[in-house]
């Protein structure tokens, strides 16, 4: 495994910690909370962002720490840490740096640094709850004059036999659930969203609307 793989691996980390990390928390009073779909959202902010940062972290310390076990020599390991590891490494294959691993990479760092440049756009408006701020405007210049696209990184996880360890199908399984209520709850609130902005802002927001003019997916939907 080469070295270079290290810091590809830890800026995907750093992009994925920075779009799941709210920005501002707004006061219980501006918070739009009248359905299920919202209480969703708002359980997933508590306790999934958290969890999922977690999760990633992990993953990418440990790819990183087996990085450098294999190009160590194991004798100068503390015993302790040659005990941990070396039932698995026979079972984990090394994976070199593959086109799709830059691409996902870059994809991620990216839609990170999208992220952040939204929360900078919006200032204390940016909040992971729908909300009702006081003197909030409605921004449509930097990324919100335009419309964005979703990522993912592939791992390769199953190349690499990660796969093969104990609990890791059972987490990857958890984690898929996870991701589909999530996703589905936040395509449910497109709606709720716009109807909150239209009432807020009326005229306005048609106007941007009309120019503006697809939601999720570009000459799509």
């Amino acid at each position: 495994m080469s070295l270079l793989k290290i810091p590809l691996i830890l800026s995907s980390a750093v992009a994925v910690h920075v779009a799941l990390s709210p920005p501002h928390a707004p006061p219980k009073s501006e918070v739009v909370h009248d359905n299920f779909n919202e209480w969703v959202i708002i359980q997933h902010i508590k306790y999934g962002l958290p969890i999922a940062k977690i999760v990633y972290w992990s993953v990418s310390l440990a790819e990183t720490a087996l990085i450098v076990t294999r190009i160590t020599d194991p004798n100068t390991l503390p015993s302790v840490v040659q005990n941990t590891i070396s039932p698995f490494l026979p079972r984990i294959q090394d994976v070199p740096i593959t086109r799709p691993f830059v691409l996902g990479t870059a994809l991620v760092t990216a839609a990170g640094y999208l992220r952040w440049s939204c929360f900078q756009t919006l200032g204390r408006f940016f909040t992971f709850e729908l909300t009702t701020r006081k003197g909030h405007q409605l921004v449509t210049n930097g990324p919100y004059s335009i419309w964005s696209c979703t990522d993912l990184r592939p791992r390769g996880l199953d190349d690499q036999g990660v796969l093969d360890l104990p609990g890791v199908k059972l987490v990857l399984l958890a984690w898929l659930l996870e991701r589909t209520i999530t996703v589905t709850s936040l395509v449910r609130r497109i709606n709720q969203e716009d109807e909150v902005v239209k009432s807020m802002f009326g005229d306005e927001w048609q106007r941007w609307a009309k120019v503006v003019r697809y939601r999720l997916i570009p000459g799509i939907y």
